[in-house]
């Protein structure tokens, strides 16, 4: 039930005493209306006022310095939803009219003071700022629906526009509807692109991958309007498209300076407020609609080079990486020659040191990603061909991960991997994963990511994802949710903790995602919980 706070302003002292009696003995049959303050003058009122933001004011009109009508135009642009119920002890022609044009809810005679006015006026400002509270939510959800729909037609326009689906003409009549204006100036595309994508899919249900997605969307582009006229959105799989745009040519310099800074602020603001970590790629100069889809091209092309860079990386077209792929034969003849070393025999330090090399050996001479992928992929299926000819090892060439990882990923699920098999004992007892679950039950009540507990095992994200769930029959995410549930039942049979306890004692920010995880594990909601146990 909701609450509504009042404020009482009244210059007389024995009339302030009986509006306090009177909300004492109103809270024993009706706890909606909270007197939280109370003041002796128009001007002090106006201070309490501002201090307390209380939704319901009782005033006096006829009160020193200030009278009471006086403090409410004073406040109403301030507190335009509260609520004025105003005193008087004068049938004043004059008064009336200007509580009329002050849009004052309620006048009400004090002398003598009907309990039941006060309640009625009451009652009347409860109804008043409810439906306040329900228009409010609802433009609230309409601004969202819009805001919404707006980045699916963006995104399903931008789509089209790149894929060439769009005539030119069709586009500018398009463009001009979503009032998108800028690109008859100078511009640049870039494209956002999430690193770990992988471990985002595998984190994340496919709702809140949606939500942060759209956060991703709004992040970027309120960083990019900062630096002039622009827009994002979202584009497929794990790619953002964006355009930075100016009104005057510049030189190549000042772009690359500009491109460089607001890629940097994206990749900051997206770690900083979503905790997600993206890299930046920027096409060069543009002018033209017709010049979109040559403007995403290039910025796709510098996206290239992330294949060989670490996280939050800005990459602009002025410092591409020039590919050596004629560099294949050799490497491909290193990977031969890895295998060949490899047998049962092997330290994983020595593992360490010869991955270390080819990692060298591939940084130093860059074959395009599309022709390492198939090199490393191949790498694999003969890796564990090779294993399952000596010791019946059953995975599947198919299972390697190779369009969402970089080169250094994919070279570290095959390290990983080698690892594995190399290594004696039952799954269940290796090193890796018994340091992961001890990891998990240590931070139950922080908010644990893919990421951090791969890191901390030393182990590829995307290989130890794998190896959990081959180990654990559950994948990671399923059995931290339903390690937190398992604590926070644990911790309902200590106290009756409220949901917001819980939800703080088990690392779950959202309380309606606690709700809804601790449904799917227990088969009913908390606070059924809570009564089946009393």
């Amino acid at each position: 039930m909701r609450t509504y706070t009042c404020l009482i302003v009244d210059d007389e002292d024995l009339m302030v005493q009986r509006l306090e009696l009177f909300f004492q003995e109103l809270s024993m049959t009706d706890t909606r209306f909270r007197l939280i303050g109370k003041a002796y003058s128009g001007r002090k009122g106006v201070e309490e006022a501002l201090k307390l933001k209380p939704d319901i004011i009782i005033s006096d009109i006829v009160m020193p310095q200030m009278d009471g009508i006086s403090m409410i135009e004073q406040l109403k642009e301030q507190l335009p939803h509260t609520q004025y119920i105003l005193l008087t002890a004068y049938s004043s022609f004059e008064y009336a009219q200007r509580a009329i044009r002050a849009n004052i809810m309620e006048y009400i005679v004090k002398v003598p003071l009907k309990e039941e006015d006060v309640k009625r006026a009451l009652h009347k400002a409860a109804g008043i700022l409810d439906e306040i509270k329900q228009k409010d939510e609802k433009l609230h959800s309409l601004h969202k629906s819009v805001l919404e729909n707006k980045h699916r037609v963006q995104k399903q326009f931008f789509n089209e526009l790149i894929r060439g689906e769009i005539p030119s003409h069709r586009a500018a009549e398009m463009a001009e509807r979503m009032e998108i204006y800028f690109f008859q100036s100078y511009y640049c595309c870039f494209i956002v692109e999430m690193n770990h994508y992988d471990s985002f899919r595998n984190e994340y249900s496919a709702v809140d991958q949606s939500i942060l997605r759209y956060a991703i969307t709004n992040v970027v582009e309120e960083t990019v309007m900062n630096f002039g006229a622009s827009l994002a959105s979202d584009l497929y799989d794990n790619r953002f498209i964006g355009f930075l745009s100016w009104e005057r040519s510049r030189s190549d310099m000042d772009t690359e300076n500009a491109c460089q800074t607001v890629g940097r602020q994206i990749v900051n603001h997206v770690h900083q407020y979503l905790n997600q970590s993206v890299s930046v790629a920027f096409g060069g100069a543009n002018r033209g609609l017709e010049s979109i889809r040559k403007a995403y091209i290039e910025a796709v092309g510098v996206c290239e080079d992330f294949y060989y860079h670490d996280e939050h990386t800005v990459k602009t077209s002025l410092h591409r990486f020039h590919y050596n792929n004629g560099f294949r034969t050799d490497f491909q003849r290193e990977l031969r020659d890895f295998l060949a070393w490899l047998n049962r025999e092997v330290s994983r330090e020595e593992i360490d040191q010869r991955f270390k090399l080819l990692h060298r050996s591939a940084y130093e001479n860059k074959i395009h990603h599309s022709f390492m992928a198939d090199l490393l992929r191949d790498f694999y299926r003969d890796v564990t061909a090779k294993f399952k000819a000596r010791s019946g090892v059953t995975q599947n060439a198919e299972e390697f991960p190779a369009k969402f990882l970089t080169f250094w990923e994919q070279l570290g699920f095959i390290r990983d991997f080698i690892y594995e098999t190399l290594q004696d004992g039952s799954h269940a007892y290796r090193t890796e994963i018994i340091r992961a679950k001890r990891f998990i039950e240590q931070n139950l009540n922080q908010r644990l990511s893919l990421q951090a507990i791969a890191e901390h095992v030393n182990l590829a994200p995307s290989y130890f994802s794998s190896l959990f769930k081959k180990t654990m029959n559950e994948g990671v995410v399923d059995y931290i949710n339903r390690r937190k549930i398992e604590l926070s039942l644990e911790l309902l049979k200590v106290r009756d903790y409220s949901l917001l306890e819980l939800c703080d004692e088990v690392g779950i920010v959202n309380e309606g995602y606690f709700c809804k995880l601790f449904k799917q594990f227990t088969g009913i909601t908390p606070k059924q919980y809570r009564k089946k146990l009393n």
